[in-house]
């Protein structure tokens, strides 16, 4: 297994250097949108397996809310308004059990809300600037980082258990060596291709984005521990489904997006 998932990194890590860097602006929001309909999907089958069309609803609805995000107000109020109202009229129709039917549409707008409205914020953190493209590959690598400082951290020293009931491999051994690996990652970065940026902060930046990242690994192993599951999908070989690749870059994303923007970068 760590093996096929060497050599998954080998092959993406520089495609999706060049994705980043290179892909027209419209094609690049056009791939995030795909990628956020295949998360989407994946979330939908996990969360409502039983029920196809709030299934593609999600999907639908969720793909909407993305674009909303990358279009900008007034479309993502629109968007948003939009899925709400759809999910709520769906069940409130006569005829449907209302817990049972408020249960599901929490279920799905949760997950509109987690995929749909979290992932596009790469596209605005590309687009934030002319080094956008930068803080994009910088959000990705520290992540990255941060997830396998986790795994090597939590084998090696790792026997504190940190959240048993969630995720009961992860120990606070390797959430400290997930810091520590974030916080080289993220100066690696500012010498290779950030160096406006001040050394303190960017140390600073990686580790929150290594705090948020493990918070996002953690939110996605409480969902599928809730509808019981072991991976989101298997699209990508040696990680799963999208969202288990996924899971630990949404709200890091977010996250670089807004200090990018706060921050004059």
């Amino acid at each position: 297994m760590l093996g096929t998932r060497v050599v998954t990194a080998l092959v993406a890590i520089p495609a999706l250097w060049l994705i980043v860097w290179k892909l027209w602006a419209p094609l690049f929001a056009l791939f995030i949108l795909t990628v956020t309909a295949i998360g989407l999907a994946e979330y939908a089958a996990m969360a409502l397996p039983a029920h196809p069309r709030y299934r593609a609803a999600a999907v639908l609805l969720g793909t909407g809310v993305a674009a909303g995000v990358i279009a900008g107000e007034p479309w993502l109020g629109l968007a948003l308004s939009a899925a709400l109202l759809v999910a709520l009229a769906h069940a409130l129709r006569p005829g449907v059990r209302l817990d049972r039917a408020v249960a599901r549409v929490g279920a799905w707008w949760l997950g509109v809300a987690y995929v749909g409205f979290l992932l596009p914020h790469v596209v605005l953190l590309r687009e934030s600037g002319p080094d956008g493209w930068r803080w994009v590959l910088f959000a990705v690598f520290v992540s990255m980082g941060s997830d396998t400082g986790g795994y090597f951290g939590g084998r090696w020293w790792g026997h504190r258990k940190l959240l048993p009931t969630v995720s009961p491999a992860k120990t606070v051994e390797g959430a400290i060596g997930a810091v520590a690996a974030a916080a080289v990652l993220a100066v690696a970065c500012w010498v290779a291709f950030l160096p406006g940026a001040g050394a303190v902060e960017i140390v600073t930046l990686g580790v929150a984005v290594s705090l948020v990242a493990q918070a996002g690994d953690l939110c996605e192993s409480a969902l599928k521990r809730a509808f019981g599951a072991k991976d989101s999908g298997w699209i990508i070989p040696g990680h799963g489904g999208i969202l288990d690749r996924l899971d630990s870059l949404l709200f890091p994303f977010v996250l670089v997006y807004h200090y990018v923007v706060l921050a004059g970068m």
